[in-house]
């Protein structure tokens, strides 16, 4: 059995007097009758169903009469892989439960620590077998349970931790007939019962008595007992109470509940509101058919933790029928059964075709011939009869196989891939379809005939949240670190419920997981690993189509490999990208990006720059040098000459003005302009700074 929640604080449960505690247990053996009797035939049909996958297909009459005829009874399994097809999908998928703030006054950095608080129960829970568990019973016989409970994280420790539980026996659990919610959350009361051997029984619990519980049954009538010949049946009795609480409104908005605060502390708080609101409690019994062997243990929940998983479920007008995926299976795999079986014997009986002889015949050799089907004997020897002259032993034709039997197995065979959704090529066999498309077609058809299995425990995971969220606050309520998990199950530890002084001296704590309101989330997504795969193969064809952005997100693409020295390779990538591709935008708390880069500060760059510089002065040069010549050739360079006009300026040779435009401005004539003297020409001084010489211009 679980283990219970009991606050530090709490106070002993007051023990109950002899006449109060068999009034407590007639009442309780009242709901257990109601609830067995309610689901009685949905229960019977499902222990036919859990038979059936176990591979106790045949009835059991039929199966005593071919035994005893010493016929065989042929057994071939089809429904595990119908099973295993629905429940392996989701045991590889990734089943999240997370939460989100429900309001603004929510901290997402709180909601980052529950998400990665749940993630860590998970794990340490083994939450992808406790969920597997589950499913299967649900696919199997309609309806699978577990459970949510506290366990103290050490021997030595009071801190408690939260676990998932499987609950092995899925008929184990009687609940609220008067529940209607999918998930039974409103449920007010349930029963998880086990039957134990009467030794175990009598050393677990020493003072508690069998005597007067049930007159003990072999356990196989119509009622439910308390007593066998050699078990006890020991239940949990989990019931919810409705219950009355004072809340009080602070001027801070803060709503809390009065009833653990004293009266007298009230006007302190400065309450300026307070309202009664409906509640509930929780608590949990174990007790037999007489006695309460331990409680009550309270729960920090106003939900009773043990949550189903529903199959599917048809409502009636007087009862609800309730079946999982191989309910309607069951009669072909029966036929399926029957018609190979007698396949097999008919070809068995082949070689046994009779010889039609006399008794005079075989009379002195019957010892051989009753044994010819056992010995190959080289020769069967006879005697001659009188009464048929000319006659010998003649062995009949052997009779054959109808082939009714081989189209009726091959019917019963498309009868269970109809009644289940499940055809061939989910079953991984090759079907008609050819193409790519027309396969994932076919096998899409079967996810979408079974997907209300996958989405009834995306329910029951979405309750299990809301569960989380209330008793995560209760029972981490005090100041300790808690590992956290990230969705690629990186590890964070935090410290909660941090007590510390503020800047205006007044404690505030950090990291309360009281505080804040959130929402639940319930998925059932790919696997991590899968996501990496499916995204790696994604990035590879997209850079196929863009090869410029490798530089960019190459550490990305070598982050969702999943082979060895994979994160050191995406680390080295990282450190080569500019830093500026590195800022997050939508980030308010990020640095601001650097400056775009100086082209000149490339080295390579730069030096190609100064080499095209110093060419073009020296080009400049070289012109200035070579008209300078030529026009003092041609002047010859007498005294009193001016000296030649110097070449513009670089900037204005490589970027000249523009020209002025041609012709007078319009509506205006060409007026006649006179030559002007081209002898006559004055520059600016000469290139060796001396006086100013005239040159002809030709």
């Amino acid at each position: 059995m679980a283990d219970s929640y009991a606050p530090p604080d709490a106070k002993p449960a007051k023990k109950m007097t002899k006449a109060e505690q068999g009034t407590f247990i007639a009442e309780l053996r009242e709901k257990l009758d109601a609830s067995y009797n309610f689901e009685r035939e949905n229960r019977r049909e499902a222990a036919m169903d859990m038979a059936f996958v176990a591979g106790y297909q045949w009835p059991e009459s039929i199966r005593k009469e071919r035994q005893a005829a010493g016929r065989p009874i042929l057994t071939i399994n089809r429904l595990p892989q119908f099973i295993r097809q629905v429940t392996n999908d989701i045991r590889q998928a990734d089943l999240a439960i997370k939460v989100a703030p429900v309001d603004d006054d929510g901290d997402p950095k709180l909601a980052k620590i529950f998400n990665g608080l749940i993630r860590q129960i998970h794990y340490q829970s083994s939450g992808k077998h406790v969920f597997g568990t589950a499913c299967e019973h649900q696919v199997s016989c309609g309806i699978g349970w577990f459970r949510i409970c506290t366990e103290y994280t050490d021997d030595q420790a009071f801190d408690q931790e939260i676990r998932f539980k499987s609950i092995r026996n899925p008929l184990s659990v009687y609940p609220d007939p008067a529940a209607i919610e999918p998930d039974r959350s409103d449920a007010k009361w349930m029963f998880v019962t086990e039957l134990i051997p009467t030794a175990e029984f009598k050393a677990k619990y020493p003072d508690a008595s069998t005597d007067g519980i049930d007159p003990p049954t072999d356990g196989t009538g119509d009622r439910l007992t308390w007593l066998t010949r050699d078990g006890v049946r020991v239940a949990e009795y989990w019931v919810r109470k409705p219950v009355k609480k004072t809340l009080g409104l602070l001027p801070t908005g803060e709503t809390i509940e009065l009833d653990k605060i004293g009266k007298n502390l009230w006007p302190m708080l400065g309450v300026t509101k307070t309202r009664i609101a409906d509640g509930y409690e929780v608590e949990q019994y174990l007790v037999s058919g007489n006695t309460v062997l331990e409680g009550p243990h309270s729960f920090p929940s106003k939900y009773i933790p043990i949550i189903p998983v529903i199959g599917a479920e048809t409502p009636l007008e007087t009862a609800i029928v309730r079946h999982g995926l191989i309910r309607f299976a069951r009669d072909p795999q029966q036929l399926y059964n029957y018609n190979r079986t007698a396949a097999a014997e008919t070809l068995a009986l082949q070689p046994k075709s009779p010889y039609l002889v006399s008794v005079k015949m075989i009379s002195k050799f019957k010892n051989i011939w009753d044994n010819i089907h056992k010995t190959n004997y080289p020769y069967l020897p006879y005697e001659s009869d009188p009464d048929a002259p000319g006659g010998a032993p003649s062995r009949q034709a052997p009779p054959q196989m109808s082939q009714a039997f081989v189209k009726e197995a091959e019917m019963a065979d498309l009868d269970m891939k109809a009644t289940t959704g499940i055809y061939d090529s989910s079953l991984g066999q090759r079907s008609n379809e050819t193409s790519g498309v027309a396969i994932r077609n076919r096998e899409r058809q079967g996810d979408t005939a079974n997907y209300h299995y996958g989405d009834n425990l995306q329910r029951s995971l979405w309750h299990a949240g809301r569960i989380l969220i209330d008793i995560i606050p209760k029972v981490y309520d005090n100041e300790r670190v808690i590992r956290c998990l990230g969705e690629d199950d990186s590890e964070e530890h935090h410290r909660i419920n941090q007590v510390v002084m503020g800047v205006d001296g007044l404690p505030v704590t950090i990291n309360d997981l009281s505080a804040g309101r959130f929402d639940v989330r319930a998925t059932i997504g790919a696997s991590y690993s899968t996501k990496r795969m499916e995204a790696s193969d994604t990035l590879l064809e997209y850079l196929k189509t863009d090869p410029a952005a490798v530089p960019m997100v190459r550490d990305l693409v070598a982050k969702n490999f999943d082979w060895p020295g994979a994160d050191e390779m995406a680390k080295r990538f990282k450190n080569s990208i500019p830093p500026n591709l590195l800022v997050d935008p939508d980030d308010p708390n990020a640095p601001p990006p650097p400056p775009p880069p100086n082209p000149l500060d490339d080295p390579v760059l730069r030096s190609e720059v100064v080499l095209r510089a110093a060419q073009a002065e020296k080009n400049y040069a070289d012109a200035a040098k070579i008209r300078s010549e030529t026009a003092m050739a041609e002047a010859g360079m007498v005294p009193g000459m001016s000296s030649p006009q110097p070449l513009p300026p670089p900037e204005q040779v490589l970027m000249p003005p523009p020209a002025p435009p041609q012709g007078p401005p319009p509506g205006e004539e060409m007026m006649p302009q006179p030559e002007p003297d081209m002898g006559q020409m004055v520059g600016p001084s000469g290139m060796d700074g001396g006086a100013p010489y005239e040159t002809e211009m030709r």
